[in-house]
């Protein structure tokens, strides 16, 4: 009777394994299947040329590309900058698009174009409606806003052509996309892995629930969450503190006490030739193998240097982009100077037009544990040297002189965590082939307390060093900038004043080269970096009244 007993055991056994096991297979499958690399990007299809009627797509393509059309209609946006051409492909979906869908090619409905075109002149007479009613405000005599509300004027009256119409309509393309399955690939994976997670679980205690008694195992399991919850915390106890130390400091500001090691060394050691590379590494040094859609477009920006009155030496940065969040982070790991940065949350979609948690969400604060040090956009270290950076309109740079490669977002981390003075910083560039990131070019615009300020270009792929007090999105070294308002605003007041400006005076110069609505961008947040002291401060959304002071006493 026992034999037939212990035989029925070891049948059961081995049927939960063999079930649990084919389970798993198809979650696997799902999983890789939502997740893996298979996704296509919309903007290589449409630069590969036109795909077969009929053809099944699994595609992903970023929120800011999208256009609303009407109730089931979007359209994807892209600009063919070697034919100089617009590219609009219409996309049927039901409910909202998600990040990465699948898709049938279909033909165009003949009435597309025409509702496209009638949509994109709606949106444009809004705006232009909009820019009447704040000129009703303004005062005549304040010649600069009545100069800017002209252009805006001008630009506007040009969408809303007949000729604008026209291209508007021809734009589209003689297919569509047909969504099909919209769920978000990020749900997918994640309901696999738990599903994975809970399966495990079933088989295992499944298999003990056979052969121990229901009392030993409730205390085994008891016994065992404890060693692990006891082992984890001391294990990942510096993780859990940054997690632990995100929270929401002002109303679209974050803050974040980086504890934990972010690879910095072993990142610099790598050779990086493109930003998919470097969020792999991520993604599997610090996220437990999450993939994550990390991506930008083109952001304006300004940054300048002054002294005070008092020599204090000051640091002043505006990022203009699209509606997004900051988070400010402060780093003082062992082995590296101290610093605060601020880092844009929409990179990895947690703010602006389609976010897939709150910054201070589990999610989120698993993810910016990692994920936050590398995607600063400006900072300053506590020997007083401050860094920013700051897109271009031009030609992406790919150098290769045989040095370690490396991402300029990645090169920002290390001259905050590695570099004292503007003379380190340049020689850190200068050590690796500094490659742009997102297939965009940017420059560097660095500054220390000893009054030195330089912008760092690469120019022909070739590392190029200007000394300047001013900068915004014009290549310096070949003198694109002298038109550009905000590069004017900024370089005439300097120049007025020798470079001598109170800490109010720097905000309001912020203030006065900031971008607003009549913009495709706004500024998102305005930085001074007081340099001699380790003190930030910072408004947001062009809200001057606001000014918060951070310093490493915030973060306590």
């Amino acid at each position: 009777m026992g034999k037939i007993r212990k035989s029925r055991k070891i049948v059961i056994t081995v049927f939960l394994i063999l079930t649990v096991v084919a389970t798993g297979i198809a979650a696997f499958s799902s999983y890789k299947s939502s997740t893996s690399g298979m996704a296509t990007d919309i903007n290589d299809v449409v630069e590969n040329g036109t795909p077969q009627i009929g053809d099944k797509l699994y595609l992903f393509c970023y929120q800011e590309q999208l256009f609303e059309v009407g109730d089931n209609l979007v359209v994807f946006e892209t600009y063919l900058e070697d034919e100089d051409l617009n590219i609009c492909v219409p996309i049927e979906c039901e409910g909202k698009l998600s990040y990465r869908f699948s898709a049938e090619v279909v033909e165009t409905d003949p009435g597309i174009p025409d509702k496209f075109a009638k949509g994109c002149r709606d949106y444009y007479q809004e705006l232009y409606d909009k820019i009447q009613a704040k000129k009703a405000t303004v005062d005549p005599g304040d010649s600069e806003t009545m100069e800017r509300i002209r252009k805006a004027e001008e630009l506007t009256e040009g969408f809303l052509s007949d000729e604008t119409y026209e291209r508007d309509k021809n734009s589209i393309t003689s297919y569509s996309f047909r969504a099909t399955n919209t769920v978000d690939y990020f749900t997918i994976a994640s309901v696999s892995k738990i599903a994975a997670a809970v399966l495990a679980i079933v088989l295992l205690y499944a298999v003990l629930g056979i052969w121990i008694s229901g009392k030993k195992l409730a205390l085994g399991s008891i016994a065992l969450v404890l060693t692990i919850s006891i082992i984890s915390g001391v294990i990942f106890r510096k993780d859990i503190a940054t997690m632990a130390s995100i929270k929401e400091y002002a109303p679209g500001m974050y803050t974040c006490n980086i504890t934990n090691d972010y690879y910095l060394d072993e990142m610099l050691s790598t050779d990086f030739k493109d930003t998919d590379s470097l969020i792999s590494f991520l993604s599997k040094k610090l996220l437990g193998g999450m993939t994550l859609p990390i991506d930008a477009h083109h952001f304006g920006c300004s940054s300048f240097s002054c002294v005070t009155p008092e020599g204090t030496h000051l640091f002043g940065r505006n990022y203009d982009y699209m509606d997004t969040n900051g988070m400010v982070i402060y780093s003082n790991r062992e082995g590296c100077y101290a610093s605060i940065a601020v880092c844009d949350l929409q990179w990895a979609r947690f703010a602006g037009v389609d976010p897939i948690a709150k910054p201070d969400s589990l999610l989120g604060r698993f993810v910016l544990r990692g994920a936050a040090p590398i995607m600063c956009v400006d900072g300053f270290n506590d020997q007083g040297l401050g860094i920013s950076i700051l897109s271009l309109d031009a030609d992406e740079n790919r150098p290769d002189t045989g040095k370690t490669d490396t991402i300029i977002i990645l090169a920002i981390r290390g001259i905050l965590d590695k570099c004292a003075n503007v003379d380190e910083a340049v020689a850190f560039l200068s050590s690796y082939d500094v490659h742009s990131m997102f297939d965009k070019e940017n420059h560097l615009f660095i500054t220390d307390k000893s009054g030195k300020s330089v912008i760092a270009e690469w120019v022909n792929d070739e590392l190029t060093i200007t000394e300047i007090n001013c900068v915004t999105n014009y290549v310096i070294a070949t003198h694109e900038y002298d038109e550009d308002r905000r590069f004017v605003v900024m370089k005439t007041k300097l120049d007025e004043v020798n470079g001598v400006l109170s800490l109010e005076e720097a905000l309001d110069l912020l203030n006065a080269a900031s971008q607003n609505s009549e913009s495709s961008v706004q500024t998102e947040w305005s930085c001074v970096y007081d340099l001699d002291n380790f003190v930030l401060y910072i408004y947001n959304d062009n809200d001057r009244n606001k000014v918060y002071k951070i310093t490493p006493e915030t973060f306590k």
